[in-house]
C-alpha cells in the first residue's frame, strides 16, 4: 500500500474513533440526563461544580439550622403565650381577693386553690421541651427548667446555632431565652409571688397591703415575660428572614449547578441524530475512498 493511502486511512480512521466517541458520549448524557459524567467531560466545569456542590452543603445545613431555630422558637413563644394567659389569670383573682368586702375565709382559700393551680401550671410550662430538651433551661444538660419548688436548674447561657455567613463563627441566632428571663429569678420570681400571696390568702385573713404588694410583684412578673416575648418574637422574625435569604441563595446555586450539570434531552437528542449522519456519511466516504480491504479491516 502506498504511504499516501496509509496516511489517509489513518486519518479517516481517527475521524471516525471521534465520532464515535462523541455519539458515545451524547449517548451517555441522554440516558443519564448529566453534561458530567466523568472528569475528562469538562475538568473546567467540573471544578465549578464541586464548588458549588460544596456552597450548597453549607447553604443546606444553615438552612436546616435555620429549620431548627425555628421550631425552637415557635415551641417558646407558644409557652410564653400560656404564660402570660396564665400570669393575667393570677392577676385577676388578686384583684378579686382586694375586693375584700365580699371576702371571707373560705373565699380567700378558694381564691388560694386557684392560685395554686396556676402556679403548678405555670411550673409545666417553664418546664416545655423541645426533642427532649427544656426550652427555657438555657444551655444546660440539665432534664427539668424547674424543680417542683420553681427553683431554676438550668444556666444563663441562651443556646444558639448558626444560619448563616457572618464574623466568627458565622451569624448566630438564639434559641430561646433562659428561665429567670420570662419567670424572673430569686426572690422576684414569680413562683415566689404566687407562693408567697397564697400562703397569705390560705390564713383567712390576708391584708391589703400584701395583696397590693403581691399584685405588683406580679405586675413586675408580667412586664418581665412581656420582654421575653419581645425577644423571642424578635429572634424569630430574624430567623424567618435569614431562612429566606438562604433559600434564595440555595436556590441561585442549585440553578448554577444544574446549568453546568444538566443536559437539555432535546437538544443533545438533536446533536447526537447530527453525529450519527455525519458517522455514516465518514463510514460511506471511506468506503470510497480506502481500498476495500481496509475498509473491512476498519
Amino acid at each position: 500500500m502506498r504511504v499516501a493511502d496509509l496516511t489517509l486511512s489513518q486519518s479517516i480512521s481517527a475521524q471516525l474513533d471521534q465520532q464515535e466517541q462523541s455519539i458515545a458520549t451524547l449517548e451517555t448524557q441522554i440516558s443519564s440526563g448529566k453534561a458530567l459524567n466523568q472528569p475528562s467531560d469538562n475538568p473546567s466545569a467540573v471544578t465549578q461544580v464541586l464548588q458549588l456542590s460544596s456552597q450548597a452543603s453549607q447553604l443546606t445545613s444553615w438552612q436546616a439550622n435555620a429549620q431548627t431555630a425555628s421550631s425552637w422558637l415557635g415551641m417558646g413563644n407558644n409557652a410564653l403565650n400560656t404564660v402570660l394567659d396564665q400570669m393575667q389569670s393570677a392577676r385577676t383573682l388578686l384583684l378579686q381577693a382586694l375586693n375584700q368586702g365580699t371576702q371571707n375565709a373560705t373565699t380567700y382559700e378558694a381564691i388560694a386553690q386557684q392560685l395554686q393551680g396556676i402556679n403548678a401550671d405555670l411550673l409545666t410550662t417553664a418546664n416545655t421541651q423541645y426533642e427532649g430538651r427544656p426550652v427555657f433551661a438555657g444551655t444546660s444538660a440539665s432534664a427539668q427548667a424547674y424543680d417542683s419548688s420553681g427553683n431554676y436548674l438550668g444556666n444563663s447561657d441562651a443556646p444558639t446555632v448558626i444560619v448563616g455567613p457572618g464574623p466568627g463563627a458565622g451569624q448566630a441566632a438564639d434559641l430561646s431565652v433562659p428561665g429567670p428571663q420570662v419567670f424572673g429569678s430569686g426572690s422576684a420570681s414569680v413562683f415566689t409571688t404566687l407562693s408567697t400571696v397564697i400562703s397569705q390568702l390560705s390564713s383567712g385573713s390576708p391584708t391589703a397591703a400584701g395583696l397590693n404588694s403581691a399584685l405588683s410583684a406580679l405586675d413586675a412578673n408580667i412586664s418581665t415575660a412581656e420582654q421575653a416575648s419581645a425577644v423571642l418574637g424578635n429572634a424569630s422574625d430574624s430567623v424567618t428572614s435569614a431562612s429566606a435569604a438562604l433559600t434564595n441563595q440555595l436556590t441561585s446555586v442549585q440553578n448554577s449547578q444544574s446549568s453546568l450539570e444538566d443536559v437539555n434531552v432535546a437538544t443533545v437528542t438533536t446533536q447526537l441524530d447530527s453525529e450519527m449522519t455525519n458517522y455514516q456519511a465518514a463510514m460511506w466516504a471511506a468506503s470510497q475512498a480506502i481500498p476495500e480491504t481496509l475498509v473491512k479491516f476498519l
